[in-house]
């Protein structure tokens, strides 16, 4: 059992090393970690030969996984300011407020369309779709902490522009 534990937390770590070159840090250890939860689950199940190598192959599943739930969520740009400002109630809209409506979209949608992608995914995800921050936790597979950061860090990108 020591010799589990110890290639397992040897592949963890050199785990966490190939991930980092490839993801942002926080995606790394949130595939890492998840990666070696599962392996537990399975070594509790069955005789495990390889843990290290069980390691590997689980996280390269869910990063194919992961690229996968990102191409099912299309990149949603607010270049359809019109559309976005049409959905406003009619009682509402003078010319005057259309107008300053549609400046603020516009700015709002450079503002977005200049984050990090993954940042823009949890923002249209959460914010446009509706989508809890455990929903778009777990279409994105991160962790509801790191969808919180994102959208703190979309949040005040926006507000920025705003000022």
């Amino acid at each position: 059992m020591a010799s589990f534990i110890d290639d397992l937390l040897r592949g963890y770590a050199d785990l966490r090393r190939v991930l980092t070159r490839e993801l942002s840090a926080d995606d790394a250890a949130d595939i890492a970690q998840s990666s070696f939860e599962q392996v537990l689950r399975y070594a509790g199940q069955r005789p495990v030969e390889s843990p290290a190598g069980l390691l590997f192959a689980i996280s390269r599943n869910q990063q194919i996984d992961s690229a996968r739930r990102r191409k099912r969520v299309p990149h949603q740009s607010l270049d359809d300011v019109d559309g976005l400002v049409d959905q406003l109630p009619v009682s509402e809209l003078t010319p005057e407020r259309r107008y300053a409506a549609r400046q603020r979209m516009e700015i709002l949608g450079k503002a977005l369309d200049a984050l990090p992608p993954r940042c823009r995914e949890a923002f249209v995800l959460c914010k446009l779709h509706g989508l809890s921050y455990d929903e778009t936790a777990q279409e994105m597979g991160i962790s509801t902490t790191v969808v919180r950061k994102y959208l703190v860090q979309a949040m005040k990108e926006c507000r920025i522009a705003l000022l």
